[in-house]
């Protein structure tokens, strides 16, 4: 269903997303994480009542602790064992330099499993993503836990001309290589860089650019029409241009309230209201790409 010679693309691609998607989340517009799981709850963004509570004050102490200009709760990977992973990440801003978007030093992912204590996760190179690509299994709840990927059999060597009058030498059929390894916590990070850079969600217009290239929110910002997709842009382009069936937009005229899901990513979630003019999303789910998408349209 899916062509292997489009891994490698693909993990460029989410590579180079990866980093802007990070302006892209909210940013400093949306800091409430009790706002946004309030505003998503229906969409099943529910967290247990003591992590709830753990995390109204340990993202505050971890922006203090780190220096940056927030600690949000980014979303919940599940697991195969039900020991689940909530990932937050520390933003401190971005800056536009000669055409593309940079994130300031200090942005950067964290893992939790009491939503108390918050362990970094590392950086992963383009090849590891490549490699990580291949992964089909969910997470198990083991950070340490290792999945081995099968390397590419070696071309044989071709085999030398034949001597006249005499039998073609055999070829050699050239030795497996070792897997490749991949550690559950680079299979994490792989994920969540998978989902945003597809996701990250933004209205469009919602930022500005300074004369030194900070980004930061238009306080002019207003969504005019909510209820439409062209009213929101990913890294990927405006929703309005998206495949068909990628995203699906609902708008409560009552509450003034717009839920927006992505169905490449089950499990992503974001909202705007009009209300209050705020905007925040979430991801719960185990990280996986939708492979049956275009059959599903």
């Amino acid at each position: 269903r899916s062509d292997p010679r489009a891994e490698p693309r693909v993990a460029r691609r989410v590579a180079a997303l990866a980093s802007w998607s990070v302006e892209m989340t909210a940013g400093e517009m949306n800091q409430s994480t009790l706002l946004t799981l309030d505003a998503l709850a229906p969409c099943g963004c529910v967290l247990p009542t003591e992590v709830l509570a753990a995390m109204d004050v340990s993202l505050t102490l971890k922006a203090r602790e780190l220096g940056v200009k927030a600690f949000l709760f980014w979303g919940r990977l599940s697991t195969e064992s039900g020991a689940d992973y909530y990932i937050a990440r520390a933003y401190n801003g971005t800056k536009k330099l000669e055409g593309k978007i940079v994130p300031n030093p200090g942005n950067k992912f964290y893992y939790s499993r009491d939503g108390v204590n918050w362990l970094d996760l590392e950086p992963v190179t383009v090849e590891t993503t490549e490699r990580a690509e291949k992964i089909r299994a969910m997470l198990t709840g083991d950070p340490a836990h290792v999945f081995e990927v099968a390397q590419p059999v070696p071309e044989p060597e071709p085999a030398p001309e034949p001597v006249e009058g005499e039998e073609a030498p055999e070829v050699e059929e050239p030795e497996p290589l070792p897997p490749w390894e991949i550690t559950e916590a680079q299979y994490m990070m792989t994920r969540i860089n998978a989902v945003n850079a597809a996701t990250a969600l933004a209205p469009e217009g919602m930022f500005v650019t300074d004369p030194h290239g900070n980004h930061s929110v238009n306080p002019m910002f207003v969504v005019h029409r909510p209820d439409q997709a062209s009213a929101y842009a990913t890294p990927q382009g405006n929703l309005a241009s998206a495949v068909p069936g990628k995203w699906g937009v609902h708008h409560d005229s009552f509450k003034r309230l717009t839920t927006i899901r992505n169905f490449e990513f089950p499990g992503f979630f974001a909202y705007y209201s009009a209300v209050s003019n705020t905007v925040g999303n979430l991801y719960f789910g185990d990280g996986r790409r939708n492979e049956d998408l275009a059959f599903a349209v």
